[in-house]
């Protein structure tokens, strides 16, 4: 028997072959950036979805000690940051025992990148960390909450007031190309933390104002160590300064104008992921404010500021997702909840919620467009967005009235393998709405969704059937029971007028056999999919 203070381990479960040999191209290639770059990216586009159970962090101790290593030189490349990057998140995402994680310093150096792509996969990587209590507290210490308290407001320090985010999405107009370029920063400039030569600058409140800091000549680092000596910054508001010099020296660009709208709102969500379960919130330490609910709906609706937008002024549509994700952590606070669902069904913003509904239903349905994964993300960042509302009979009823149960039954009757995990999604929302709203039951009714889901779960029974049972006689030698006529109806009606895709077969007695849509591999509990629609 063991002594008392020492803990019995199990052996970590073998990994597969496929992984195994992932991880040793990953420490061949470790001593070639180049080559190593390559090799990420290829692991990445191979295994948009991860195809294997979940697996144990400790696996991939030594490739994250190269990671570590390309994260903590100061000469790396951008594409290696990057794609170190997104494959640590990869794996964050989809492996146990996060709390072996141990890259904190290099996570919080890079969130003062000049470059937007690299910060933006870093906010993607602390948006994991901050689901599970055992790396949520790292993200919540004090240093991490300041940069993401100061990367969420960067579009609120032009020398005018806050711009719109929804406005930025747009072409910049002059009197937005003169806000967007200007910088004001507030401070308390105290005598500790003044800097050398500043003896001049007195004590107290001060603030820097600047203008037309794009054309303003020298590379970034010389115009922040310029604006720094200058004005006395001191060094806790010396990385506030720099978001919004960073952001002022691209606003002309659009492409990076709109990349730092997202960081602005991916900094908000993984605020909101700290503020709902850091005790030490409660306080007020987290900056995440109501106007901040505002600015997101206005991105998901942005006409509602006056008439329809053109379709190339309208925010991109992962850039609506990251808004919906954002939401929905900021709902995880109920007492934000009563004020969202005002604001989405509100006059004012014509039921931005029955149009979001509309929306995601015609982007979900439509196989002929290009980018269906972009597509099933915004529904799928829809339905976790729903589930906040879905706990109460006053949000349940919202969402009825919004339409939801029109939009969650077809995809019950869409058996397109590609939308396998969206379609799990929906039949757990399905599940939520049922329990809180006798309305929701009704509507349910009303629209024969019994019979529907009676349907949808035979065809994957009858897909985990051999192919050989699937005759007149069942394997005892027995005549196999029929389905009901309206049942068996609506089984081939859900493939009438089709052809036949990677997602059915059909044999020489012309009888109709769908192969399995929604595998156990592929499955994992609710907790585990809610969390990585936050992230």
């Amino acid at each position: 028997m063991a002594p008392v203070t020492s803990k019995r381990r199990k052996a970590l479960p073998p990994l597969t072959e496929r992984l195994v040999e992932v991880q040793k191209q990953i420490e061949r290639l470790s001593d070639n950036s180049e080559e190593l770059c390559k090799g990420l990216q290829h692991v990445i586009d191979l295994d948009v979805a991860w195809p294997y159970e979940k697996a144990d962090l400790l696996h991939w101790a030594k490739v994250l000690d190269i990671l570590d290593i390309v994260l903590g030189k100061e000469d790396s490349p951008e594409a290696l940051l990057i794609v170190s990057l997104k494959f640590t998140r990869m794996l964050l995402e989809n492996c146990s025992n996060r709390h072996v994680y141990n890259s904190y310093e290099h996570l919080k150096k890079k969130l003062e990148n000049d470059s937007c792509e690299v910060v933006m996969a870093v906010l993607r990587v602390l948006s994991v960390l901050a689901t599970p209590r055992s790396t949520r507290q790292v993200v919540c210490e004090q240093p991490f909450i300041n940069k993401l308290s100061a990367l969420s407001s960067i579009f609120s320090g032009s020398a005018n007031g806050p711009l719109s985010l929804s406005a930025c999405c747009k072409d910049a107009s002059e009197e937005m190309m003169a806000n967007g370029t200007s910088v004001r920063v507030q401070f308390y400039r105290t005598h500790t933390a003044e800097a050398e030569g500043a003896a001049a600058a007195g004590e107290g409140a001060a603030t820097v104002l600047l203008y037309k800091v794009h054309e303003m000549p020298g590379t970034d680092k010389e115009v922040y160590d310029n604006v720094i000596r200058n004005h006395s910054v001191p060094t806790d508001s010396e990385f506030m300064l720099r978001s919004k010099v960073r952001l002022a020296r691209t606003f002309a660009d659009k492409r990076q104008r709109l990349q730092w709208v997202r960081v602005q709102v991916m900094a908000t969500t993984v605020l909101a992921q700290c503020q709902a379960a850091n005790t030490a919130v409660a306080s007020g330490q987290v900056p995440v404010n109501e106007a901040q609910l505002t600015e997101l709906i206005g991105l998901l609706h942005p006409s509602t500021e006056g008439s329809p937008v053109r379709e190339e002024d309208a925010p991109p549509l992962d850039l609506q997702t990251l808004a919906l994700k954002a939401l929905t952590a900021l709902l995880s606070e109920r007492s934000r909840q009563t004020a969202a669902l005002l604001s989405s069904t509100a006059a004012t913003h014509h039921g931005i919620l029955s149009a979001l509904m509309r929306r995601a239903k015609g982007l979900v349905n439509d196989c002929s467009s290009p980018n269906l994964a972009d597509r099933l993300k915004f529904g799928e960042a829809l339905l976790a967005f729903t589930w906040m509302f879905a706990s109460s009979s006053t949000g349940s009823n919202a969402l009825n009235t919004a339409g939801i149960m029109q939009f969650i039954l077809p995809i019950l009757q869409d058996c397109d393998a590609r939308r396998g995990r969206f379609t799990t999604l929906a039949v757990k929302t399905l599940e939520v709405l049922m329990n809180y709203s006798p309305e929701m039951q009704q509507t349910f009714r009303d629209m024969d969704g019994l019979n529907i889901l009676v349907v949808r779960a035979h065809a994957e029974v009858f897909a985990l059937q051999p192919i050989e049972t699937t005759s007149a006689m069942d394997t005892d030698g027995k005549a196999a029971p029929d389905l009901p006529h309206d049942v068996s109806e609506d089984v081939h009606k859900m493939v009438d007028g089709k052809a036949l895709d990677d997602g059915m077969v059909q044999d020489v007695s012309n009888d109709i056999i769908f192969r399995p849509f929604i595998t156990k591999r592929e499955k994992a509990d609710e907790e585990f999919e809610r969390c990585k629609l936050l992230g």
